[in-house]
């Protein structure tokens, strides 16, 4: 999958859980995985999720809240 497919399935699991201004997006692929880190520069610290995605199958395994 390519970066902006991965940073597209983030944000669509964001807007379900209503967080719609994160802006900023950063991608780490680990082997299966892909960790999306999406944020906002408005704030310095916290309010951003991490969401990890199945790169073979574009599955979110985990949201993780950024505090």
């Amino acid at each position: 999958m390519t970066d902006a497919e991965l940073i597209a399935i983030a944000r669509a699991q964001a807007a379900e859980l209503r967080r719609l201004s994160l802006r900023d997006a950063e991608v780490e692929v680990h082997g299966p995985e892909a960790e999306v880190l999406l944020s906002d520069p408005q704030y310095a610290r916290g309010g951003g999720l991490l969401v990890v995605i199945d790169t073979a199958t574009g599955t979110v395994l985990r949201v993780i809240p950024q505090l």
